[in-house]
């Protein structure tokens, strides 16, 4: 039982080209607010197709996220914005998740809600946020397999580091972003003017 749901979450993280982690990527210290991220980001130089995310006013430091994607599809969240030396960054993790209802509930009540990071920049009228890239962390886990208590699980990486231990890695391998880092490029976002 514990393979199957260590697999639905690799593939919830497959879909989303993420590397989920079993904890969360904060602690209550690093986590910050800013009424700048407050509103709808559609994502930048798109019309049709773009992926648009929303972030309700934070409420005991957490956001109520929408994520609607380039395929309109959507999903809520919950994220905290934290910060790790000057870097600030966004942990996720879902909050609503609809389970086919033909399948065992069991099988439901065994999938684990990971923990998702990007890295972000805000500004007034700017946000752009870069995912994990799954394959780097393949890649150097798979080389350094000490270095970060993680799983892998039909191909997909999950982190089972605790907190302390996620925090130290990130700030070691934080480095650029681009497609041979641990981030990916950023994505850029404008602010959807509210109606």
């Amino acid at each position: 039982m514990k393979k199957t749901c260590l697999l639905a979450v690799a593939a919830a993280a497959l879909l989303v080209a993420c590397v989920p982690s079993v904890n969360p990527f904060y602690t209550d210290k690093d986590v910050v607010t800013d009424p700048r991220l407050a509103g709808t980001w559609m994502e930048a130089g798109k019309k049709d197709k773009a992926t648009t995310w929303t972030f309700a006013t934070a409420t005991n430091n957490a956001y109520a996220v929408t994520l609607k994607d380039d395929e309109g599809k959507s999903g809520k969240f919950e994220g905290h914005l934290f910060k790790l030396g000057k870097e600030m960054f966004l942990d996720v993790t879902p909050t609503e998740c609809k389970f086919d209802d033909q399948q065992a509930g069991l099988l439901n009540c065994a999938v684990i809600p990971g923990h998702l990071l990007f890295r972000v920049k805000l500004a007034d009228d700017k946000f752009s946020m870069a995912v994990c890239n799954p394959d780097w962390f393949k890649n150097f886990l798979e080389k350094n397999s000490s270095a970060l208590a993680h799983r892998v699980v039909d191909g997909s990486v999950i982190l089972t580091a605790d907190t302390a231990a996620l925090q130290k890695f990130i700030l070691k391998h934080l480095g650029k972003v681009g497609k041979d880092e641990m981030f990916a490029d950023f994505t850029d976002y404008e602010q959807v003017p509210a109606k």
